[in-house]
């Protein structure tokens, strides 16, 4: 079903691109993620602030939810949810590309008398509605699923050796299938010994990846192109899942680099605190 904000109805729809409701709302939240099943788990959290649409939802004359849809691969479903919190899985396979959500509320029963004070008078004292007609919409939010976004940050480094490098010191090199992070012996086992210890790898995060990263993003911003290398379409997906163009001169590099990596110095602050 396509649904826009420019769609009229011959009954009233509460929507904030419309006047058919003197008061009231309807807001919603939704994240993605992909798990180890291999689905698309999608949190929503739905908001309805309407007296009578949440008693015809009590009632179980309306329910609430949302449609997914994703065109690429002609997956159209309205999936029930809650309002407040709920979790919904999906099969990875049939999602790809765009994805659109948008948040509905539709009547499940025929109501031939609807009337309610917060209802606009130009549609008089009540109005019929029938059946699975929409009758509460939000605002439509949109993410791309591919499967590079949701590998993990470290996939597009590589570890390697390099006897000219400093102890104690690392370079970096972005012109290979992933980006190249050298360091000498002593330095490289002590890294690659951190990457196996668990927890603590997350200190990698801050004392390593983030440099190197910031290293990567100010090589972008300075014009060198990294579109050819496997590992850049990782972190193309990871900047779009988060709105970032990291070619943004006006962006810094370091404010860029502890977004994609999700703050990293507060991981690194929670095994110090574990140790203390």
């Amino acid at each position: 079903m396509k649904l826009n904000e420019r769609m009229r109805y011959p009954h009233p729809v509460l929507s904030e691109f419309s006047s058919d409701y003197v008061s009231g709302e309807f807001k919603a939240q939704f994240s993605q993620n992909l798990t180890k099943d291999n689905e698309i788990r999608i949190e929503s959290i739905l908001e309805l602030d309407s007296p009578p649409l949440i008693e015809l939802i009590s009632s179980q004359k309306a329910a609430i939810g949302y449609f997914l849809i994703c065109r690429p691969t002609y997956f159209n479903r309205l999936q029930e949810a809650a309002i407040g919190h709920r979790e919904n899985f999906f099969k990875a396979e049939k999602l790809f590309g765009l994805v659109q959500i948008r948040p509905v509320v539709w009547t499940t029963a025929e109501l031939d008398d609807f009337k309610s004070d917060f209802i606009n008078s130009e549609f008089g004292k009540s109005v019929p509605i029938a059946k699975g007609s929409v009758i509460a919409m939000g605002p439509e939010f949109r993410f791309s699923v591919d499967r590079k976004k949701y590998k993990p940050f470290d996939s597009i480094f590589e570890l390697a050796k390099d006897d000219e490098v400093p102890e104690g010191e690392f370079v970096v090199d972005p012109d290979a299938d992933r980006i190249k992070i050298a360091a000498k012996e002593k330095t490289y086992n002590s890294i690659a010994g951190m990457r196996n210890m668990g927890p603590a790898r997350n200190m990698l995060l801050a004392s390593v990846y983030m440099p190197a990263l910031m290293d990567v993003i100010t090589r972008i911003q300075l014009g060198d192109q990294m579109e050819g290398h496997k590992w850049y379409r990782v972190f193309n997906a990871k900047c779009d899942e988060l709105a970032i163009d990291p070619t943004d001169k006006k962006e810094p590099p370091l404010e860029l680099a502890q977004k994609l990596l999700r703050q990293p110095l507060n991981k690194t602050i929670k095994i110090a605190e574990t140790l203390s």
